[in-house]
């Protein structure tokens, strides 16, 4: 699973109190519900900073695969130019043992 996919497996876990699902279950044949599904896309704008649309659950399944591929896309969108810039010109000075120990910071 990916860091993403893992938070969303979390989240759902806490939503349907299920065992932890894998990334192909589907959330409504786990037991969700319309209002289920509200509070998992607040909990998304909440920890990812991420505003689903609800449409693009619906629109390739939702799964914990599809909900993760969504919220990862809605991030790259998130960044504008001037952010992708600095964080380019800040990548750029840093070794390679930096960058991966900002990545596994973050992830």
């Amino acid at each position: 699973m990916t860091p993403t996919e893992s938070a969303v497996a979390e989240i759902w876990t806490e939503l349907l109190g299920q065992a932890p699902p894998s990334v192909d279950d589907d959330f409504f044949e786990l037991g969700g519900q319309s209002l289920t599904m509200v509070q998992f896309l607040a909990r998304v704008e909440e920890q990812f900073g991420v505003e689903l649309p609800i449409d693009v659950l619906f629109a390739s399944g939702f799964t914990v695969a599809e909900a993760s591929k969504a919220i990862d896309q809605g991030r790259i969108a998130a960044v504008d130019d001037d952010e992708l810039a600095a964080l380019l010109k800040q990548l750029d000075g840093m070794s390679d043992d930096e960058i991966n120990e900002l990545l596994s910071d973050n992830a």
